[in-house]
């Protein structure tokens, strides 16, 4: 079977070359080829984590020798419609939709491909393989994920959106929480979706109580730093990755759920021994991004504003 692009006369059949940090594409032709590889928007540049950006879901537009330079998590956010990839001699007639995702290994080249449909946007996440192994193993080894098209995962797709609100502000919550979300994203595409090197860790692994301890301590020491999982881990010396499962098998709470408790306390008691002290103040030394992140993660966890706390 021979590719043949549909013919479409909404559009210019004029080809150029697209390149950006993300991908390449050697010829590209339509009114939405602009869109292909080239961000919308980006994360926020105070972002520390894995790329991200909103890019353009192609209505109308095709493209020769398109390629991916990451492996990459692609989900559509709006548009629909319909696609077509070669890859060699093989056809692959794709439909795309609303929280429908994607899988790319790195350097994925699709030989030809075309869009016909609604346009639309997609949130993409690069997965560079060093940022991979430093969060899941601690060593350099290869990680792959498999090309797979047309998957529909609602644990997946939730992951995603959580962690691209946090990107596109620049993380307000702090590292324990981008990267306790990207754990758990990436645990998912090892157990559901073919992605392989990450290590296995029985579920009923637990910290040692001298472990505990040190993490502990280490905690009500730093309250008011911007402490991260890959910093806890490297307290007790586990990967990351093996470090976050352990924490929630033993204290039956994410890391980040256990230090804004640590700090919630730490600021009820403070509330009440200082009653001059300035809310700003207190949230700087609580390891609160702002006064407003304080007051909104107080009342979501005691139902009243830190300043009526204080006035009970």
């Amino acid at each position: 079977m021979s590719y043949r692009p549909p013919v479409s006369s909404n559009h210019s059949n004029k080809e150029k070359p697209i390149s950006s940090s993300w991908g390449t594409c050697k010829a590209a032709s339509g009114h939405d080829a602009d869109q292909l590889v080239n961000p919308r928007v980006e994360a926020h540049p105070s972002w520390t984590g894995f790329p991200m950006m909103v890019m353009g879901l192609p209505g109308h537009a095709e493209a020769r020798d398109l390629m991916v330079f990451q492996p990459s998590l692609v989900m559509a956010l709006s548009g629909r419609g319909k696609r077509r990839y070669a890859r060699g001699k093989r056809i692959f007639d794709l439909y795309s939709s609303p929280e429908m995702f994607e899988l790319y290994s790195a350097e994925d080249c699709v030989d030809r491909a075309s869009w016909s449909g609604e346009s639309g946007e997609v949130l993409s996440i690069q997965l560079p393989p060093s940022m991979v192994s430093r969060l899941i193993s601690g060593d350099q080894r290869e990680f792959r994920l498999p090309t797979s098209h047309e998957q529909f995962d609602r644990h997946v797709t939730d992951l995603m959106r959580l962690l691209w609100a946090e990107a596109s502000d620049g993380g307000p919550r702090g590292r324990l929480y981008s990267e306790g979300i990207t754990l758990a994203l990436l645990g998912l595409l090892g157990d559901r979706h073919g992605a392989s090197h990450l290590p296995a860790l029985r579920s009923d692994a637990r910290l040692s109580s001298t472990e505990r301890i040190r993490i502990r301590d280490h905690i009500e020491a730093h309250l008011a730093s911007d402490l991260s999982v890959s910093e806890l881990a490297q307290t007790v010396r586990r990967s990351p990755g093996q470090f976050s499962k352990a924490f929630k098998a033993t204290f039956e709470m994410s890391p980040h759920a256990y230090v804004t408790d640590r700090r919630i306390q730490h600021a009820m008691e403070r509330l009440q021994a200082q009653p001059d002290l300035r809310l700003c103040e207190l949230a700087i030394d609580l390891g609160f991004s702002s006064q407003p992140h304080f007051t909104t993660v107080f009342r979501q966890k005691l139902g009243v504003t830190p300043g009526k706390w204080r006035a009970i």
